[in-house]
């Protein structure tokens, strides 16, 4: 439904209510549409899974292994800066997130990212320290990363 307002407001972009609202590329009138909640699948269920275990495995980690994911994202975005104008900007979290994705890709078979725990993930030798999370290829490689060898 295409909408006008009043009071010399061209376009508005949003949500209100039960209604979603998005600019037309000619800037004079703006698109409704009645806002549905989607419908929850199994995919969901299991992303919400695996997203509360990552997070409660986060908090279980040592302070020196989340300085030193810290300190690679620092020296990642010197490095590498911005790739382009959507590339996120990527916290420790999201770096320690996007190493565990990696680790289930390199072998799902044994791999549950659900289930997972740390004493799991200490006893597998591959992400011990951010260097070898790096050097097993679940990270991707920057200049100086010799240092980052705090136990997980």
């Amino acid at each position: 439904m295409k909408v006008t307002f009043k009071y010399g407001i061209g376009t508005f972009l949003g949500k209100i209510d039960n209604s979603v609202f998005w600019p037309q590329k000619s800037g004079l009138a703006s698109v409704m549409r009645k806002f549905t909640y989607p419908t929850l699948t199994i995919q969901n269920e299991r992303i919400g899974l695996i997203s509360k275990n990552l997070a409660l495995i986060w908090h279980q980690i040592r302070s020196g292994w989340r300085a030193d994911i810290y300190t690679y994202a620092l020296r990642y975005y010197t490095q590498y800066g911005s790739e382009d104008m959507f590339d996120p900007a990527r916290s420790p979290y999201a770096f320690y997130t996007k190493a565990m994705w990696n680790m289930y890709k390199d072998d799902p078979d044994n791999v549950d990212l659900s289930t997972i725990t740390i004493e799991d993930i200490r006893a597998n030798d591959d992400m011990q320290t951010v260097k070898k999370c790096i050097e097993n290829g679940y990270l991707r490689s920057i200049d100086m990363y010799n240092d980052l060898i705090q136990n997980m």
